[in-house]
C-alpha cells in the first residue's frame, strides 16, 4: 500500500503540493484516455491524470471522483497559480486532494503511469510479506513478545523501536533505541516528533492506558504500510502485555479473513504471503474445496473450536461476515486426504443441532469465489432435504461450460469491453461478480467494502455497458457473461460482433436446455408453462398469475415445487436476506432463463435478453 505523499517524495513523477492534503492511499493511477472525461468507470483509490486545459469547467467532474472516493486529482500542464487557482477551489469544495505535476501528460501516459504502477506493485507485495512475518508471531507465539516485536520492526524497516509500560522500557531495537527516541519518550502525548538523528517519531498507545505506549521512528514519515504495520503492531504488543497467557486468537482470526478476501478476489499470491508464516504449505496448492458450515442451533464459536480440533492447520477458517450462522472453511487438495471424511468427523459432534455443511468440488485456488458459490448451493440442498453433508464431488456444469467457447467468449468480451479495458478492470469484475452472485449487502461483507461503494460500482459498470442494474434480466445478461470470461479468457478482437442470440441458438444449447427443464414437464406441463410466464413476467408473480388466469400466490407455489425437481433455488431466497428488496441471487434463475430462450420454438416468446450487439469502443 502506497500513499499521495509517498508518491510524490519520488523526484520522477515531479508532483508537488501534497503535504497541503490528506494523504490517501492510491490504489492505481489513471490517465483518462479522452479530451474530457465525466470520471473513470471505477475511480475508488484511483489517483487520476488531468491536463489543466480541460478543466475549464470542472466541479461536477470533481464532484463525481469525490464520491467515488478518487484518491486524488494531479493537474499537468499549469505554469502559474493564477491559472490553477479555480481548479483548485472546486478541489477544496469537493474534499478532493490536488497534486501538480511539472511533467507533460504525455509523459504519464507513455512511462509515469505504468512506473507507478510497479511503484505500488512492489509496496504492496513488501507489505503482504512483513505482514505474514508479524503473523509468524502468532502462530509460534515467544516468551518476549514485545521484544520479539520490537526486533522484527527494526529489521524490516530499518526502525528504532521501544515498548514503554509505566516508565519503564519492556522491550528495545536496537538496544540505544531509547537514547535515539528521548524526546518522544519524554513527551508520548505528541504522536509525530524528529528524533536527532532526523528520523519520524511515531507514538501508538497499547489501550486506554497511557503510561503504555509503542514508539516507533521511521526513515519515511509519509509510508501508509510502515503506519498499518505499527498500528497492527501496537495491538499486538497490547495483547501480550494484557495478560500471562497471550490470546491472539482474534489477531490470527484478523489475518485469516484477510487472506480469505484475497482469495475472493482473485489475490491468490498475496493471500498465499500473508498465510506463508501463520500456516506454511497451506495455500500452495494448485486447487482447493470450500466447505460451508451452518451452525444450526449450535453457537458459532462452539462449532469454530470444532473445527479447529478436527481441521487443524488442513484449513483456513473464517467466519462468515455476511451470514452470522455459518463457518467457511478453504481446505486446499493434498494427495491421500480426503477432507470429507473430517468434516463428517465434525458433524457427529454435534448430532441433533441441525448443523449442516454443503462442500464444492475441487477449484483453482483464483477461482475460489465460484467455489463458495457451489458450496452455498450444496448447503442449501441441506436445507431442503434430510441430508446434513452434501459435496459435490465433481464440478457443477455451468452456463459457461455448455455454450460454444469460441461465440460465447467474442459475445461476454463486447459486453464488457470497457471494463476490460479500464485500469483495474479484472479487480472491478471480481467485484462485481460477487455483488451479482450473492446480492450486494452480502457481497461487501464479504470483500469488506462499504454496501454503497459496492452499489456504485456495480451501477457504473452496468452504465458504461449500456445495462440496467436494477432490471434483473439484464444482471444475469452480464453475470453470463463474467462467467464466461473468467472460465474462456477474453477476446479483444474489435472486428468481431456476436449477439446472444447468436450463442444460445446452436443445436447443443437447445439440447441442452430440454434436458435441463424436463423436470418440469410433470402435472401436465403446468410447472414449465408457470415458470415460462413467470420468466417473460421478468420474475413478477402477480403479473404472471394474471397472465394464466390464477392467483400471484398459486403462481409462486408452483415455483416453489419445481425447486426440488430442479435442485435449485428460484423463488426462494436462501439463505433469507431482507437487505436488498429486488435482487434475487442468480444461481437458479440464471440458467432457468437461459434454458426458456434456447427452447423457444422459431416465432415463439422468449426472455427478453436479445439486447443489441454491443459495440466495442477504440
Amino acid at each position: 500500500m502506497i500513499g499521495t505523499r509517498q508518491l510524490a517524495a519520488n523526484p520522477g513523477f515531479g508532483l508537488a503540493g501534497a503535504d497541503h492534503v490528506s494523504d490517501r492511499e492510491v490504489k492505481y493511477v489513471h490517465v483518462p484516455p479522452d479530451a474530457y472525461i465525466a470520471g473513470p468507470l471505477d475511480v475508488e483509490g484511483a489517483l487520476v491524470i488531468f491536463d489543466i486545459a480541460v478543466l475549464s469547467d470542472c466541479e461536477d467532474l470533481f464532484a463525481s471522483l469525490a464520491a467515488g472516493r478518487a484518491a486524488g486529482v494531479v493537474v499537468t500542464g499549469a505554469f502559474s497559480e493564477n491559472e490553477l487557482k479555480p481548479v483548485r477551489n472546486h478541489a477544496v469544495r469537493c474534499r478532493l486532494p490536488l497534486l501538480t505535476s511539472t511533467r507533460p501528460l504525455f509523459q504519464w501516459k507513455t512511462t509515469l503511469a505504468s512506473q507507478a504502477k510497479a511503484m505500488i506493485a512492489e509496496a504492496v507485495r513488501l507489505h503482504a510479506s512483513r505482514l505474514g512475518a508479524l503473523c509468524g508471531l502468532l502462530d509460534s507465539p515467544v516468551v518476549d513478545m514485545p521484544q520479539a516485536i520490537a526486533d522484527l520492526f527494526a529489521q524490516e524497516l530499518g526502525a528504532e523501536v521501544v515498548v514503554s509500560v509505566g516508565g519503564k522500557f519492556v522491550a528495545a531495537a536496537p538496544a540505544a533505541a531509547p537514547f535515539a527516541l528521548a524526546s518522544a519518550l519524554n513527551s508520548p502525548g505528541r504522536r509525530w516528533q524528529t528524533t536527532l538523528t532526523g528520523r519520524f517519531a511515531r507514538v501508538v498507545p497499547l489501550g486506554m492506558n497511557p503510561d503504555q505506549f509503542l514508539a516507533v521512528a521511521l526513515k519515511d514519515p509519509h509510508g501508509l504500510s510502515d503506519k498499518a504495520l505499527v498500528s497492527h503492531a501496537a495491538k499486538l504488543v497490547g495483547l501480550a502485555l494484557s495478560s500471562g497467557e497471550t490470546d491472539f486468537t482474534q489477531a490470527l482470526s484478523e489475518i485469516r479473513f484477510s487472506a480469505f478476501q484475497m482469495l475472493m478476489t482473485g489475490h491468490v499470491t498475496y493471500a498465499q504471503r500473508v498465510m506463508a508464516s501463520v500456516s506454511p504449505g497451506l495455500l500452495d496448492r494448485e486447487e482447493a474445496q470450500v466447505f460451508i458450515i451452518s451452525c444450526g442451533e449450535t453457537s458459532r464459536d462452539a462449532v469454530m473450536a470444532e473445527v479447529d480440533r478436527c481441521l487443524g492447520d488442513a484449513t483456513l477458517a473464517v467466519r462468515c461476515p455476511a451470514y452470522p450462522d455459518q463457518i467457511i472453511n478453504v481446505i486446499p487438495k493434498q494427495p491421500g486426504h480426503d477432507p470429507e471424511e473430517d468434516v463428517s468427523r465434525l458433524l457427529t459432534a454435534f448430532t441433533g443441532a441441525k448443523v449442516s455443511v454443503g462442500g464444492s468440488s475441487p477449484y483453482p485456488l483464483v477461482s475460489l469465489g465460484s467455489a463458495y458459490a457451489e458450496a452455498l448451493d450444496a448447503l442449501g440442498r441441506t436445507v431442503r432435504g434430510p441430508e446434513r453433508l452434501i459435496v459435490n464431488r465433481t464440478k457443477a456444469v455451468g452456463l459457461a461450460d455448455i455454450l460454444p467457447v469460441d461465440l460465447a467468449r467474442t459475445w461476454a468480451s463486447g459486453v464488457l469491453y470497457p471494463v476490460l479495458v479500464s485500469p483495474g478492470g479484472q479487480e472491478i469484475i471480481s467485484s462485481v461478480a460477487m455483488a451479482l452472485e450473492f446480492t450486494t449487502t452480502k457481497a461487501a461483507r464479504i470483500l469488506d467494502v462499504h454496501r454503497n461503494t459496492l452499489h456504485r460500482r456495480v451501477t457504473s459498470v452496468f452504465t458504461d455497458i449500456g445495462y440496467a442494474s436494477d432490471r434483473t434480466l439484464d444482471r444475469i445478461v452480464v453475470s453470463l457473461a463474467i462467467q464466461i470470461i473468467a472460465a474462456h479468457g477474453a477476446d479483444l478482437s474489435p472486428d468481431k460482433m456476436i449477439s446472444l442470440h447468436d450463442v444460445l441458438k446452436v443445436k447443443p444449447v437447445r439440447e441442452w436446455a430440454g434436458k435441463f427443464l424436463s423436470p418440469l414437464n410433470a402435472d401436465d406441463g403446468k410447472l414449465l408453462k408457470t415458470a415460462r410466464e413467470w420468466v417473460l413476467a421478468e420474475f413478477d408473480v402477480d403479473a404472471a398469475g394474471a397472465q394464466l388466469g390464477i392467483a400471484g400466490r398459486t403462481v409462486r407455489h408452483r415455483i416453489e415445487r419445481a425447486e426440488p425437481l430442479m435442485e435449485k433455488d428460484l423463488i426462494t431466497i436462501w439463505p433469507p436476506t431482507v437487505e436488498d428488496p429486488g435482487e434475487q441471487r442468480l444461481s437458479g434463475i440464471r440458467p432457468l432463463t437461459v434454458a426458456l430462450y434456447a427452447s423457444a420454438l422459431p416465432g415463439g416468446v422468449r426472455p427478453a435478453l436479445n439486447v443489441p450487439i454491443p459495440s466495442r469502443r477504440n
